[in-house]
């Protein structure tokens, strides 16, 4: 059986969501990762504009250990997979979403201002960057 083994870096873009499923606990949120290719005449990396969104899930002790929030800016290294879905016109749609988690690495976490609402693209860096 083939699968697909990726390492992706990406934002955080909805606050992620703590479950139980029978007696095991998962976190879920979805990670937005922009593409960019290097541009030959200025040997620049420059945004494409192509967004890949992947819904990541974590389970028990990684759930329960990873400390993540919108905004944040996280690597995820895992195996993923594209699932269909019915959507709410009946139609079925397709997402990428993880399989299994090996890692999530925290690169960037905005910092708070205020009244906990996030600076605009102020990022501080996540200490050792483990979670």
């Amino acid at each position: 059986m083939s699968q697909v083994k990726a390492t992706f870096t990406g934002g955080i873009v909805a606050e992620p969501e703590r479950k139980t499923v029978g007696q095991s606990n998962l976190l879920e949120f979805p990670v937005y990762v922009n593409h960019s290719k290097k541009n030959k005449d200025t040997g620049e990396y420059e945004q494409t504009g192509d967004t890949t969104k992947i819904k990541v899930t974590l389970w028990r002790d990684l759930a329960d250990n990873t400390d993540v929030r919108k905004g944040d800016l996280v690597e995820v290294t895992a195996t993923i997979i594209e699932k269909e879905f019915p959507k709410k016109d009946g139609t079925i749609g397709r997402q990428l979403q993880t399989d299994y988690v090996e890692s999530v690495v925290l690169k960037h976490r905005r910092e708070l201002v205020g009244a906990g609402a996030p600076a605009n693209d102020t990022f501080a860096p996540a200490g050792d960057g483990f979670l």
